[in-house]
């Protein structure tokens, strides 16, 4: 049975195959050349290793299931022919061979080159060029042409090859494959790989691999390979990356590292310049709030160390996300990359911060989060205050209507945070009048006493409940202590007392009388004496001669 397996799986690789389904049951080695095309399956146990060299069909696809091995030492190279991909400042190296004293050296450009680029050739330099096809006049009396290009880094610029025609010779056509230089790589002409490689078990790769997807969700080693137009590999698994190059990154990265996966670069080579060598990206980034009120503000966060704008837990607007508290804060992939390793070989941390803010009347809470931690979700909260309506006393029994009665309220605060908050009362079904409708400020860790004063405008024995008032932000919190929510005070009998006012007439108009009496017996005693003063004082200051005695008698 196993040689008829093996001797099957031989006939059928050693020739093209147009849709062929291959399940690689043993160990087995392919050290021959020839055309790959169709789906394989690498079982458990089965080491499969690619020794030759193969052209791999468009659409081909392999997957290496746990437990099997993949082993490529030689070359798989995509069918679809290469185009160089430039980077906004390239150097491409084209080989001459010393063709010609004289004669025309022809680029033709994968795609039509709309937005004016610089074309700079033997110190020659043409700015502003766009088209197709750029043509230069020189001398081929050389073993290399250096085409200096330098193009906006929005526009994708790629050369699918170059037509050397020296005179009085036969045009040389060198493709995409013959040219290299500074900032520039391979890719497969749509940009998207042609084949892949799903690999759920473990990958080795000595040789050469050309334009595959590969998805490593197992162990994926490159030890002295040379993978072109990969990009990216993506990894959720782990990936070591040693004495490789890799070249033609169809994205912004050569390898992307998903979430928590690992990965390890010694003395390698990446495409370079703008292309970095592999980017750490979190699938989801979110944090978990109390409630639907809490903001997030995010701070030198992701690739671009960006800050966010206030972030709520339904920013993307979706009904059945409402209010559950899980906020989103990376919006995009750029605001999830939490490490990188850039095209210049140097790695990078994000190095972000984060607040949560839970804005309400009885004040603002806040959580500061210094490090924002690199994983998917994490949860904050907040520390808030703890409240309870420890008792409500009246100072008497007995109140009457329309008349202020005094009541004191205690309050304690058993929380993290301090408190402004209002107090709310009842009385027979009724907005109660306490006097009152201030806030009031409690700190943590502090019982408070609130004077309050009660006044009823209805007889009868009345109870006064009174609350803590809670904001609609604390939604689904705890801020009250159960069972302490509010306090009542004593039946309190209210009555109106009679007016005996008149009853004091009387009194009032004797007491009156005597006081006038009294006032003028007063005011003429003094009067008299003023008068007896005055006379005595005459008396004293008059001549002797003007005393006359109006009585004149005879004594007998």
């Amino acid at each position: 049975m196993r040689r008829a397996f093996l001797l099957s799986l031989i006939i059928l690789l050693s020739q093209p195959l147009a849709s062929a389904t291959v399940t690689i049951l043993e160990d087995s080695d392919e050290d021959s050349t020839g055309t790959l095309s169709g789906n394989y399956s690498i079982s458990e146990g089965a080491t499969w290793t690619i020794s030759g060299d193969y052209e791999i069909e468009e659409g081909t696809a392999i997957v290496i299931e746990e437990g099997a091995t993949m082993v490529v030492s030689g070359s798989m190279d995509a069918v679809s022919p290469p185009q160089l991909n430039l980077a906004s400042t390239a150097n491409v190296n084209a080989p001459v061979g010393f063709l010609g004293e004289t004669g025309v050296v022809r680029i033709d450009f994968a795609e039509t080159v709309l937005f004016g680029i610089t074309v700079e050739i033997n110190n020659v330099s043409t700015t502003g060029w766009t088209g197709s096809q750029f043509d230069w006049n020189g001398s081929l009396e050389v073993d290399n042409i250096t085409i200096n290009i330098t193009s906006h880094p929005f526009q994708i610029i790629a050369i699918s090859s170059v037509t050397l025609s020296a005179q009085g010779a036969t045009p040389v056509l060198v493709d995409a494959t013959g040219l290299s230089g500074e900032g520039t790589s391979l890719v497969i002409p749509d940009r998207t790989n042609a084949w892949g490689i799903d690999v759920q078990g473990t990958l080795i790769v000595t040789g050469s691999i050309f334009g595959a997807a590969i998805y490593c969700s197992g162990t994926c080693t490159l030890d002295g390979a040379q993978m072109s137009s990969t990009g990216p590999i993506e990894v959720t698994g782990s990936i070591s990356v040693t004495d490789s190059t890799l070249a033609g990154g169809v994205t912004d990265e050569d390898i992307i590292v998903w979430d928590d996966a690992g990965i390890s670069w010694s003395n390698s080579t990446g495409t370079g310049g703008l292309t970095d060598n592999w980017v750490n990206i979190l699938t989801t980034r979110t944090v978990g709030v109390q409630n639907g009120y809490a903001v997030f503000y995010g701070y030198g966060m992701g690739y671009d160390s960006s800050d966010t704008s206030p972030l709520t837990d339904n920013n993307t607007l979706e009904v059945e996300n409402q209010g559950d508290g899980i906020i989103e804060i990376g919006s995009n992939e750029r605001l999830k990359m939490v490490r990188w390793q850039d095209g210049y070989g140097v790695e990078h941390l994000e190095s972000a911060s984060g607040k949560i803010v839970l804005a309400t009347p009885w004040g603002i809470y806040e959580h500061n989060i210094t490090n924002l931690p690199h994983v998917n979700h994490f949860d904050v909260e907040l520390d808030l205050p703890l409240l309870s309506f420890d008792s409500l006393v009246a100072s008497d029994d007995d109140g009457v209507i329309n008349t202020r009665l005094g009541v004191m309220a205690t309050i304690t605060n058993s929380g993290d945070s301090p408190a402004t908050f209002l107090i709310d009362c009842m009385s027979n079904g009724t907005d109660a009048n306490i006097g009152t409708t201030v806030t009031y400020d409690i700190t943590t860790d502090e019982t408070l006493e609130v004077p309050l004063n009660w006044d009823s405008a209805v007889e009868g024995d009345l109870e006064l409940v009174c609350s803590i008032f809670v904001p609609y932000h604390f939604s689904g919190l705890t801020v009250l202590t159960t069972g302490a929510e509010n306090a009542s005070t004593e039946s309190v009998s209210w009555s109106e007392v009679e007016d005996n006012s008149t009853n004091l007439i009387i009194p009032i108009s004797i007491g009156i009388v005597v006081a006038i009496a009294v006032y003028v017996l007063i005011a003429r005693k003094k009067l008299g004496q003023k008068m007896l003063k005055e006379h005595l004082t005459e008396i004293a200051t008059a001549p002797a001669d003007e005393i006359v005695d109006d009585e004149v008698g005879t004594i007998e």
